[in-house]
């Protein structure tokens, strides 16, 4: 058995994806309104998405707020943010209401001010209202953290203090009581720019840099108690500057830069803790763009690649997601033994499957492929050959796209 590298096993596959799929695919929208911008904020509320503030290309700082409607294709502006112009300011949504803070109030930081007001938007009345001033970094401001939302209560994580100071902090926001709340440190250490989302009841965050080396690794967190734990690290090289959102239970991160630009879009689905390469962002890589999710698609766009910065923006529609466990009952009907020792016999039911399609993987619970194969027949040996003790889990394919799991144990 010859193990497969995993960012070559996840290539592989995505040229599947593309090839073969209507979904996971990209459509070109409406330019996001007003100037082109890279460092903005993005977020989505009742149906509607929001891009504002950030930079534009002459490096001026703005405080516009855009609307998009995804039924007209159009972007109306908006009342503008009323405190300082700024470039990455943090955002998350709780319930009809936005809520944007922090940032840099000037391109150049060693001129400039970390900031620290925080402000909710109403969409029904077009009104911005201050709130609680953020506490991080003893009040004096902060820019570059990541904004994300659960269970009602909304969290700013890490982010840049100042020269070469760089926060590992986790502060909660809780609306009724407009107050603020310091939680668990994040444990991979302190950085800046990195990325979040949220799946369900559960916020994930990971890579950023802290100048000196750029990141992959992401850890969950649990608000209820208020820990972190480490989940796959992201495949490829550490990258900061990306953006995200949340679609079906997985979560997806686009844009980037680790020296370069990023047109990658990772999928991260929590039931396998595995990342899968999608369908890249068609046109161009880039950096510090603005995303977000209405319904079952994901729309990003904005940022700074080769050609400058940009307000091109497009919309992503997904491949469908269906349940491990009724995949499970359904497609492998049979794997014996397991736990297994040396071999085991594994059976696919579904006789309308195209094996010329068909392949499968054995990943880590860490999330590594260590090998890949085509499948050919609904019956097969699957051998242990060199792999040490411990759980795996068995993933079947379809041109690419995840139909099954089976978790097993070798002895």
């Amino acid at each position: 058995m010859k193990k497969r590298d995993l960012i070559l096993t996840l290539s592989f596959l995505g040229l599947f994806l593309c090839s073969g799929f209507s979904q996971n695919s990209w459509d070109k929208r409406e330019s996001v309104g007003g100037s082109k911008r890279e460092r903005a904020v993005g977020f989505a509320i009742g149906g509607r998405g929001y891009i504002g503030l950030g930079q534009d290309t002459l490096n001026q700082m703005l405080n516009d707020l855009w609307e998009f409607d995804p039924g007209t294709n159009s972007w109306t502006q908006k009342a503008n943010f009323p405190g300082a112009a700024r470039r990455d300011a943090a955002a998350f949504v709780i319930g009809n209401k936005g809520y944007v803070g922090t940032g840099m109030d000037n391109a150049d930081a060693w001129i400039g001010n970390p900031l620290s007001d925080f402000w909710e938007y109403d969409p029904a009345t077009n009104i911005w209202t201050a709130r609680a001033p953020y506490p991080g970094n003893s009040g004096m401001g902060i820019y570059y953290t990541s904004g994300f939302a659960v269970s009602g209560k909304g969290y700013f994580c890490c982010g840049k203090r100042g020269s070469s100071s760089y926060s590992t902090e986790l502060w909660q926001y809780t609306p009724p009581t407009n107050s603020w709340q310091i939680r668990a440190p994040y444990p991979g250490g302190g950085r800046y720019g990195g990325v979040a989302f949220n799946i369900g009841n559960s916020a994930y965050y990971g890579t950023g840099t802290d100048e000196n080396i750029l990141t992959q690794d992401f850890y969950k967190y649990n608000p209820v108690t208020n820990t972190w734990s480490s989940i796959s690290a992201l495949p490829g090289p550490g990258r900061f500057a990306c953006s995200s959102f949340t679609l079906a239970n997985r979560g997806y991160i686009v844009f980037g830069t680790d020296g370069g630009y990023k047109d990658e879009l990772w999928e991260y689905d929590p039931l396998i803790n595995y990342w899968s390469l999608k369908a890249s962002y068609p046109n161009g890589e880039r950096r510090s763009g603005a995303a977000f999710s209405i319904g079952n698609k994901g729309y990003a766009g904005t940022g700074k690649g080769l050609t400058g910065t940009r307000r091109d923006f497009y919309e992503y529609i997904a491949a469908p997601v269906v349940g491990i466990n009724e995949i499970n009952n359904e497609m492998i009907s049979a794997f014996y033994p397991n736990p297994m020792t040396s071999s085991a016999i594994v059976k696919i039911s579904d006789k309308t499957l195209q094996f010329e399609k068909l392949s499968y993987e054995i990943m880590t619970v860490e999330g590594k492929i260590v090998y890949h194969s085509k499948l050919e027949s609904s019956s097969f040996d699957l051998y242990r050959e060199d792999l040490p003790s411990g759980i795996y889990f068995l993933i079947l394919r379809s041109s690419g796209n995840f139909i099954a799991s089976k978790k097993f144990i070798l002895q």
